[in-house]
């Protein structure tokens, strides 16, 4: 597996991924200590962005201007291409499709998307005037290499399939991002009746519905809101905080899903109006929160409302104003222990050990 490691909040998470795969070799690049290629493949991701009006479609060009990591990522598997033949590559997200079709071109390999956003529909942060074009033309070139195409979401699925041409050979599946199901134990009682709700993801920051939860937090003082998190200061100075929110660090898998099951409540938060992405997307805090059996209140995004419906048991609610609304209205036999073991019980249908059964299916 060819990644990236940062030498930042994210390097500790890496790291404990690594050495919890040791039969998976991990070739690993970390920029610092590669100046010369960093530099380079930063300089072809602006020429790229400099030439690129003059080749809108072409995709090379857009695969180097979308992504600055993405010649780094060539050069390594060119390296890795000349040390041995790979029968199969997966391309998890848009800045190694190109690096992938390479491969597959190189050496005739079978070739497997994994697409777990819509990335065109994605926020731009650069290059606007171009971006977005540029990644509908990654995607479409790379769909049409493909052998397989997994999706993280229906809508995600929906959104690809009626914006590209996919050749009738490829073979797709859509995909939940869902956890082992031994990594959450079966729920206990508590001995403190404080409700203790709980959000989590890479950063605590704005566009996240945060601002419902410190709202939240004054009106209902008798609960605990738990945030986790890599925490942007700037943000969180300018916000009033009640002494009910509860910050914590980014925990390692283990550590985090052994902490959801001492929570009641999940907060599937999301700003849908962010972008287009983030209203079809399926987040893995909606996944955890159902596999630990915390009752769920969420956004009403698309992909959310499309999970929980489709869900053959009652796992959560969508908001219907914003959550201080739904805290008020929430019904306690909810939260019962008996309640959270059945839904944790229940999610046992969609944790990765049956999910990975599709993925079985596609590669054979």
């Amino acid at each position: 597996m060819v990644c990236f490691i940062h030498q930042d909040w994210s390097e500790t998470l890496s790291k404990e991924i690594i050495n919890r795969n040791p039969t998976v070799d991990f070739v690993v690049i970390d920029r610092k200590s590669k100046i010369f290629l960093t530099l380079w493949s930063k300089f072809l991701h602006k020429f790229a962005i400099l030439i690129n009006p003059l080749f809108k479609q072409n995709s090379t060009i857009a695969a180097f201007a979308s992504n600055d990591k993405t010649p780094q990522v060539l050069w390594k598997v060119r390296q890795l291409c000349r040390q041995q033949k790979f029968d199969a590559v997966i391309a998890h997200n848009l800045g190694a499709f190109y690096p992938a079709i390479k491969v597959t071109q190189w050496q005739k390999s079978h070739l497997q998307l994994d697409v777990e956003d819509f990335y065109p529909g994605e926020a731009l942060y650069f290059n606007k005037a171009h971006e977005t074009d540029n990644r509908h033309t990654i995607m479409q070139f790379s769909f049409r290499q493909a052998d397989n195409i997994t999706y993280a979401s229906e809508g995600i699925a929906s959104e690809c399939q009626n914006a590209y041409q996919i050749p009738s050979k490829v073979r797709q599946s859509t995909i939940l991002n869902s956890f082992p199901e031994l990594d959450f134990v079966k729920p206990q009682p508590k001995s403190e009746r404080i409700m203790k709700c709980v959000w989590f993801s890479q950063h605590i920051g704005s566009n996240r519905g945060l601002e419902q939860v410190f709202e939240a937090a004054k009106l209902f003082p008798e609960m605990e809101f738990h945030l986790v998190g890599n925490s942007n200061s700037a943000y969180l100075e300018r916000k009033e905080i009640g002494n009910n929110v509860k910050l914590h660090p980014v925990m390692p898998q283990s550590e985090l899903h052994g902490f959801l099951e001492t929570m009641d409540v999940g907060l599937a938060l999301e700003n849908p109006r962010a972008d287009i992405n983030r209203d079809i997307c399926l987040t893995n805090k909606i996944l955890a929160y159902a596999q630990a059996g915390l009752y769920i209140l969420a956004t009403q995004t698309q992909g959310q409302q499309a999970f929980l419906n489709s869900l053959p048991y009652h796992a959560g609610l969508l908001l219907e104003k914003d959550l201080k609304d739904a805290l008020f209205k929430l019904n306690p036999e909810f939260l019962k222990i008996e309640k959270k073991t059945l839904r944790w019980e229940m999610a046992k249908a969609f944790s990765w050990e049956q999910e990975q059964q599709k993925l079985i299916t596609l590669l054979n």
